[in-house]
């Protein structure tokens, strides 16, 4: 039996709430970084995360979430040496660290918050 694809439409609404939070968010990042990678120097127009994943507790985190070129964020697979070294020298390492012990952690986004990602970074 095939499987069946979901058609946009049929999208959730708390769905449609995330896309529209990483589209706002993502903006306010490259906008934060001046559109320079994080890793390379170059332009970029992306946002890479050291931990990734949707449902991440840091996903959100400007931390976390730097601008990159297309090259380093999916070439290179987030350039990650580079990019953890660059967050030790950027915000030290206890925050590095407190990023890193939170890797493992699944969060769930409830549409509130992501509402409220979208108000707070929206430019």
């Amino acid at each position: 039996m095939p499987k069946l694809r979901r058609r946009k439409k049929d999208r959730s609404l708390k769905d449609k709430a995330f896309d529209k939070a990483w589209k706002v968010f993502r903006g306010y990042i490259i906008k934060r970084d001046k559109g320079v990678c994080f890793t390379c120097g170059k332009k970029g127009n992306q946002a890479g995360h050291l931990i990734h994943g949707k449902w991440k507790p840091d996903y959100f985190n400007p931390i976390n979430v730097n601008c990159q070129c297309v090259s380093c964020n999916h070439f290179l697979s987030g350039n990650r040496d580079v990019y953890l070294r660059n967050l030790q020298k950027k915000y030290g390492i206890k925050k590095t660290d407190a990023l890193l012990k939170r890797r493992d952690l699944i969060k769930r986004w409830s549409a509130k918050e992501l509402e409220s990602i979208i108000n707070k970074y929206n430019i």
